[in-house]
């Protein structure tokens, strides 16, 4: 888009009718470009996609190596989850007095535990069907939840609740609902307990402890 807007904008001094088509083709190019963005339910079917098909094919395999499951969390999972924001949100008014190093160690620490958490989850769902309800977003919506169920032969659904931020045109997760249970909201509960007895660096030291162990 760059170089057509930067022609664009050349031709602008050719005269009226050059600038009106000038600004229609940016008008065009800008409505392409929000039309491309992929909407949230569109984005959780695929990516639930992926990871349910790689588990189906790998399953013997990344059962029996947690580290391999870890990676392909992090190359299917993690890109479409906003860390910064997650770690802001679970962190709470302790994130306004951490120190930039301590910011950078708790986001480090708490994408590994994401990973970990994703892991585990999607092991327990191996073989459940996902079915995701419709999203209706207002113009110029930045925040949604998609709704979704995860069902399981001979059992009751559960309720999978996706909290999505629109952050430089992808939709990204900033937070899960797992029947009526936030994830944000039960980690900041733990959390500003362990930050009550010892402080966010002895905190720090648990998580990187608990990676370690889980690893």
């Amino acid at each position: 888009m760059g170089m057509v807007a930067i022609d664009c904008f050349k031709s602008l001094g050719k005269g009226r009718g050059a600038a009106r088509r000038a600004l229609l083709v940016l008008l065009l190019l800008w409505v392409q470009e929000v039309a491309a963005v992929e909407s949230p339910r569109v984005m959780l079917e695929r990516v639930a996609g992926q990871m349910l098909a790689a588990l189906s094919e790998r399953e013997a395999e990344l059962r029996a190596d947690p580290h391999r499951l870890h990676l392909l969390v992090e190359e299917l999972l993690v890109p479409h989850v906003a860390l910064e924001l997650v770690a802001r949100r679970v962190l709470g008014k302790e994130w306004r007095r951490a120190s930039r190093e301590q910011r950078e160690r708790f986001a480090r620490e708490f994408k590994e535990m994401l990973i970990r958490f994703y892991s585990s989850a999607l092991l327990e769902y191996a073989g459940f069907r996902f079915r995701f309800h419709p999203v209706r977003l207002k113009e110029g919506q930045r925040r949604a939840v998609v709704r979704s169920e995860v069902m399981r032969s001979g059992g009751p659904p559960h309720s999978v609740n996706y909290s999505v931020v629109l952050r430089n045109g992808e939709w990204k997760v900033y937070d899960v609902t797992i029947d009526g249970v936030s994830v944000v909201v039960t980690y900041r509960s733990s959390f500003a307990e362990e930050i009550r007895r010892g402080g966010l660096d002895a905190l720090l030291e648990k998580m990187a402890h608990w990676n370690r162990e889980e690893g």
